[in-house]
């Protein structure tokens, strides 16, 4: 009778196919005598689905391996796992790897559980080393390169198993009917394996080496054919550099091809190259014009100087991101920016300015992550030189630590820039007042950073209003860790709060010295207009604004129609318009690629929904496009400015 092996995969997302158990396991079989002396079970669910959820899977599985794949957002509910598979299979053999428990032997190992191993570095080898002293007489665990577990009262750390450094070693778990076609909407691929950047609150470049192996270009092509034949929605390219290698230009382009035969996938999500600007730029072109819905990450974290140099990233060039924003901008294409807020040497003052700058740049969106530190990465062992204050995240789930205070940002510091964040992202990646933020900076009225300050101090002077209440809430309970924090604040502003919202505008705007422009109020009543629905079949409803700069001639069930009497040429300058023809008067549609509004499902789905689309707002953004003037109704002018 076979043996049972059990993969556990604890992923972010649900039905993400487990790529990292599947490698095992295809290498695992290519052995004949571990093929025959066992079989294989691979379990991937949502860390969201909580111990209750995870645990019938396990205690029905009765397995004699349970191999865990370990990060930072799923260590703690692991540990759990563990504990009481320990308590309720006693004779079985369990191996933990990943990166938040590789060389961590003294934090994960039972004290005197011998039947407890961490895996040091790859995988694949040193599990295959493992089932074969498994099922050897002498069972001299030993013998397994990169392992560590305990001999007796002591930890035991055994030399490290080399990279594998042919990758064609490992025999792929697509084409080899590892992994089931058609079961999978999230799908995980590698082309190469390490990264040549060392950033020292990452651990990709550690874990793997500086040295980037590469899989043959054959083989990623029949790997992407079945991926595209298997009907997954999501392709998560996971590389570290996508677009560092000449290759990844063709291979994006064969992607696209099977995309139009098969139909598949519908969305490409990648980590661009962080020096190849160019090819990244190129990468995401092909994508977008084949009809594959993707949105480019410029990862930033930074624009101070002086942070990337304590963080080591210094080797990475800022120009390089700059260039890429440019040409996505000119393409048309979504993009968003990437910040870690705080860094070391980071202060509030320049994180501000570093906002205030890309939106100048022309910054499409930016997701900003809060520092958190995990083992392994070269910063948890800075922490007293950085002044690095963290807390544990309220998460059960996670083991993540949240920074909260540097040498430069202390914790009032850390929450003023956290206010300003939920401003900028409001005001220039929802389009709240995009237009007009742009019109005054470039106008030299009021550059970016003092309209977002001012913003924020007049939101908070109301701490009873919906949005600033949420914005506090949200900050106290640490939910800017989390992507439903984010996804939440997209959902209130671009959807459930949505008029109140509209009216805390328009307080402060009628408040402010430009407001005695006509061009800056022509500005915010176009972005009342130009923000996106979130939903496909979120309501559209008539303006409370008293309109003086343009004319809402009609409230359709997908737009608006509107004339503009005035300021028609600043008004082709701003904003992206369908056709060719000439006319003072527009269609606003509101329904494009955004999924509905389900009442049915849990607010926490349609919170990751919100934080995905924040990716790629320009795919969602209103269509305005130019027709032929019908004669406004009365009744609809009238209606669109009586309040």
């Amino acid at each position: 009778m076979r043996k049972k092996v059990t993969f556990v995969e604890l992923t972010v997302l649900s039905g993400v196919a487990p790529l990292a158990s599947a490698y095992m396991e295809a290498f695992c079989r290519k052995d004949q005598n571990l093929s025959a002396k066992f079989e294989f079970e691979k379990i991937s669910v949502p860390v969201s689905s909580g111990f209750d959820g995870v645990w019938p899977l396990l205690e029905g599985s009765n397995a004699a391996v349970y191999a865990f794949s370990c990060y930072v957002w799923n260590s703690g509910l692991v540990r759990r796992l563990l504990e009481r598979l320990l308590m309720t299979n006693p004779a079985s053999y369990f191996m933990l790897g990943g990166p938040q428990v590789m060389h961590q032997a003294a934090k994960y190992l039972p004290p005197r559980s011998e039947n407890v191993f961490i895996c040091n570095g790859e995988g694949e080898r040193t599990f295959a080393s493992f089932l074969r002293v498994l099922i050897s007489p002498e069972k001299d665990f030993k013998a397994v390169r990169g392992v560590s577990f305990y001999d007796g009262d002591q930890i035991a750390t055994t030399e490290p198993e080399a990279r594998i450094q042919d990758l064609s070693e490992i025999p792929s778990p697509f084409l080899e009917n590892v992994l089931e076609k058609g079961k999978y909407s999230w799908i995980p691929l590698e082309t190469n394996r390490g990264c040549p950047f060392k950033c020292n609150y990452c651990y990709w470049g550690g874990a793997t080496g500086s040295k980037v192996f590469k899989y043959e270009e054959e083989r990623v092509q029949r790997e992407l054919k079945w991926i595209s034949q298997s009907g997954c929605s999501y392709l998560f390219i996971a590389d570290a550099n996508w677009g560092m290698l000449k290759r990844d230009v063709e291979l994006s382009r064969y992607l696209v091809e099977c995309q139009k035969k098969h139909g598949s996938p519908i969305f490409v999500c990648f980590c661009g190259s962080k020096n190849t600007p160019d090819r990244v730029s190129e990468i995401t072109q092909v994508f977008h014009e084949g009809g594959i819905l993707s949105s480019q990450s410029v990862s930033m974290q930074t624009m101070n100087p002086e942070t990337l140099r304590r963080v080591d990233r210094d080797n990475i060039k800022t120009a390089a991101y700059l260039q890429v924003q440019r040409s996505l901008n000119q393409q048309g294409i979504s993009s968003f920016v990437e910040l870690i807020w705080p860094l070391p040497g980071e202060t509030l003052e320049s994180f501000r300015e570093g906002l205030a700058t890309l939106c100048a740049l022309g910054a499409d969106s930016f997701l900003v992550y809060p520092l958190l530190l995990f083992n392994n990465v070269e910063l948890m062992a800075r922490k007293e030189e950085y002044g690095l204050v963290t807390v544990r995240d309220p998460d059960p789930n996670s083991e993540a630590e949240i920074v909260v205070q540097t040498n430069e940002v202390d914790p009032e510091a850390l929450n003023e820039g956290l206010r300003y964040l939920y401003v900028v992202t409001c005001l220039q990646t929802l389009r709240c007042l995009r237009s007009l933020g742009q019109y005054l900076n470039q106008s030299g009225t009021l550059s970016y950073r003092d309209l977002f300050i001012a913003f924020q101090k007049f939101a908070w002077k109301r701490p009873e209003h919906p949005w600033t209440a949420f914005c506090d809430s949200s900050i106290r309970s640490l939910d800017m860790a989390k992507y439903s924090g984010t996804g939440a604040l997209i959902h209130l502003v671009l959807h459930s709060g949505r008029e109140t919202f509209d009216a805390l505008l328009e307080d402060f705007v009628t408040t402010q010295e430009f407001w005695k422009d006509p061009l800056a109020r022509f500005f915010f009543e176009v972005d009342l207009l130009n923000r996106p629905c979130i939903y496909r079949n979120t309501t559209i409803q008539p303006k409370a604004h008293r309109f003086t700069e343009l004319q809402i001639c009609d409230t359709l069930p997908g737009g608006y129609e509107v004339t503009i009497p005035e300021h028609l040429e600043v008004l082709l300058e701003s904003i992206a318009m369908e056709g060719a023809e000439r006319s003072n008067h527009f269609s606003i549609t509101y329904r494009r690629s955004q999924l509905p509004f389900v009442s049915r499902k849990p607010l926490n789905d349609h919170y990751m929904y919100c934080h995905d689309t924040l990716q790629r707002m320009r795919d969602i953004l209103p269509l305005w496009r130019a027709v032929q003037p019908a004669l406004c109704k009365p009744e609809a002018v009238a209606n669109s400015t009586m309040h």
